[in-house]
């Protein structure tokens, strides 16, 4: 049955602009909304909590107890542990838009999707900063250190500069003009968890090289928001080159990456760099009036692209 959008919970895909991987140590990151969306229904059924994806083969139970549970139920488990809901009859349903494993924020918008279609279904009134909250502590269990900047952006949907802290600073960007990106995904999973791991790793044994990196890192995060603020496209362009030269440096990149971005700069690209957890996912392009050519060309070598708008009234 076609449900409308008022039935459904709806949590908002993500692209970083700058500042994925420090941002977990509490520097600053830029991130826009995807015009992508993970989208989900909550009905009442005879016993256990079902969860379905159908698109993604998913249907099963969930565990009553959190040491029962498979590591993908975890996240949706520990929502409605919090929720006193563990031991309803529910059915919930998603409909997943957002990609897997393609750094673009699939597990927190799953994550706000569920909350919002329980808030939905049950009438609990949750505020926007409660569902956030959920939202982030079934990250924390999906990622094990996250910064809350998926979560965040899957909630509000809004172009923000965040830092994370207790409680972290999430402040609007204003973007005069509307910004135009390519994102460009390889196709191959990049596991945030294990990338964030493998840095926390090199951090631990040299921890006064990686900040160094780190502050660099937001360093070019500030001057964005400003260049930004100044419709400076050029110069956002090369503050993302930037960066992913610095992300290179933290050993987050592959191959395929790296090819998708050359493939975006020789195209025309202004800056091109991987976003988000990297290790496989997706790469990023800003483009000035030639977001058609860039597209055209990852296209050409076999990789899926989603063309963004951001800022102005786009």
């Amino acid at each position: 049955k076609h449900r409308t959008d008022a039935e459904l919970g709806v949590g908002y895909g993500k692209v970083i602009l700058l500042g994925e991987h420090a941002v977990v140590y509490g520097r600053h990151a830029i991130a826009c909304p995807l015009p992508l969306t993970m989208r989900a229904h909550v009905e009442d059924c005879d016993s256990g909590v079902n969860l379905l994806i159908p698109s993604w083969g998913v249907e099963y139970q969930l565990a009553k107890t959190p040491k029962h549970r498979r590591s993908f139920e975890k996240a949706a488990g520990a929502i409605l542990d919090e929720l006193g809901l563990a031991n309803r009859g529910i059915r919930i349903e998603v409909f997943p838009d957002v990609p897997r494993g393609m750094g673009l924020g699939g597990s927190a918008a799953l994550a706000v999707a569920i909350v919002r279609a329980l808030d939905c279904h049950f009438q609990l009134d949750l505020t926007d900063d409660e569902i956030n909250r959920l939202a982030f502590q079934s990250e924390v269990i999906a990622h094990g250190q996250p910064s809350g900047i998926d979560n965040t952006m899957a909630t509000y949907a809004k172009p923000l500069v965040f830092r994370k802290g207790t409680p972290p600073l999430v402040e609007l960007l204003n973007i005069p003009r509307p910004l135009s990106l390519v994102v460009g995904m390889t196709g191959t999973q990049g596991l945030t968890a294990k990338t964030v791991g493998r840095v926390r790793d090199a951090w631990k044994k040299q921890p006064h090289l990686y900040e160094k990196v780190f502050d660099d890192i937001d360093a070019l995060v500030l001057q964005s928001v400003s260049a930004l603020q100044d419709n400076d496209v050029k110069s956002v362009g090369e503050l993302m080159n930037v960066c992913h030269g610095l992300l290179n440096a933290l050993q987050v990149s592959t191959p395929k990456l790296e090819r998708a971005i050359e493939i975006a700069r020789e195209a025309g690209a202004v800056g091109a760099k991987l976003t988000g957890g990297g290790g496989g996912g997706s790469m990023v392009a800003l483009c000035d009036n030639n977001a058609n050519d860039v597209q055209t060309a990852l296209e050409q070598q076999g990789f899926q692209t989603i063309p963004i708008r951001v800022g102005g009234n786009a």
